[in-house]
């Protein structure tokens, strides 16, 4: 009687060890796979709201690859270029909007992402103007101004470059006679590049955090490099050569 007992203990055991490891598991699928519910996704505390003003179904595979760029690439940037990861904002607002004749713009604020439905539909591709926008949302900079727009649209670009997605349709340039270090956007990127591959490979996380303190001066180029930003610039375009990778999918 006494190992009978001692055996339905034991099965007894066995099955509530089996039933916690069963809920637990069901737990952790569910807090790594993608949950949407009207529009809203949500995967380990990152939430994304897509509102969606397009009447074409083409949209729909789009929507389905930004959602999932999103949760792969904006963890990943809250860690990295946050000036605070922990009260970064978790929840960003996506809009595809029909009658916006740009490419994409953010509002760091409120947390909102505008792309032009046109111009994602007719470049389907260019999902890395997402990671830029993104990027944006992180920086989280308090000026935008004549002085700053240009580190600001180049650390996006940098960034872009840096978690992708990759695209023929989007690689880094030489530097023409008309640039400068203050071009912006691409061409700036590939020059703080350059200066991390050259100089200091700490550039831009210094100068992100320069720009979220409101602390940026041109002159912060010579401390974190030795070198004026026009001494700079001369050097690299006497030797523009960059090391760069992308990771291109077939189609």
């Amino acid at each position: 009687m006494k190992r009978l007992l001692s055996s339905v203990i034991c099965v007894g055991i066995l099955l509530s060890t089996l039933s916690t490891q069963n809920v637990l598991a069901n737990e952790s699928a569910i807090k790594s796979h993608v949950v949407e519910s009207g529009g809203q996704y949500e995967k380990r505390g990152y939430i994304l709201e897509v509102i969606n003003e397009v009447d074409d179904p083409a949209i729909d595979p789009i929507i389905s690859e930004f959602v999932e760029l999103y949760f792969d690439v904006y963890p990943k940037l809250v860690t990295k270029y946050a000036a605070d990861p922990k009260t970064a904002t978790h929840k960003v607002i996506l809009k595809f909007d029909p009658t916006y004749d740009g490419v994409a713009y953010a509002d760091a604020g409120a947390g909102m992402i505008v792309v032009s439905s046109k111009w994602i539909l007719d470049r389907p591709w260019d999902l890395g103007l997402f990671t830029h926008e993104l990027s944006h949302i992180v920086q989280a900079y308090p000026r935008y101004d004549d002085q700053t727009w240009w580190i600001t649209e180049g650390i996006a670009d940098y960034i872009r470059y840096e978690y992708g997605p990759h695209h023929e349709g989007w690689k880094f340039r030489e530097p023409k006679e008309t640039d400068n270090y203050n071009s912006g956007y691409g061409e700036t990127a590939r020059f703080l590049l350059w200066i991390e591959q050259n100089k200091n490979t700490k550039v831009v996380d210094i100068l992100n955090k320069q720009m979220q303190q409101n602390t940026f001066h041109i002159h912060d180029f010579e401390e974190i490099t030795g070198q004026s930003v026009e001494d700079l610039w001369a050097e690299y375009i006497l030797n523009p050569y960059v090391k760069t990778k992308y990771k291109i999918k077939t189609e």
